[in-house]
């Protein structure tokens, strides 16, 4: 295997890893999301009882809009760049 080829080959193997970092962070955004959804549900239906769904809200927007979730997309697409190059 030549320079080049390694060289792409640990650039798709980078990209491949930040790509996971960022399913787990959506994966976790979807799962506090629906939970929230869920609470608002019985909120809208018995509005008696306890409940608050900004707290649930506010941290998926903050994990968003994170420096470490802009870091993994960042990565990810320099190294998938890096790989086609």
């Amino acid at each position: 295997m030549n320079s080049e080829m390694q060289k792409r080959a640990l650039a798709a193997r980078e990209a491949h890893e930040a790509l996971i970092d960022l399913k787990r962070v959506v994966e976790e955004a979807a799962r506090t999301t629906h939970a929230a959804e869920l609470e608002a549900v019985h909120l809208a239906i018995d509005s008696k009882g306890p409940g608050e769904i900004t707290t649930k809200v506010r941290t998926v927007i903050d994990r968003l809009k994170s420096p470490a979730f802009d870091g993994a997309l960042r990565r990810a697409l320099q190294s998938l760049q890096t790989a086609i190059s």
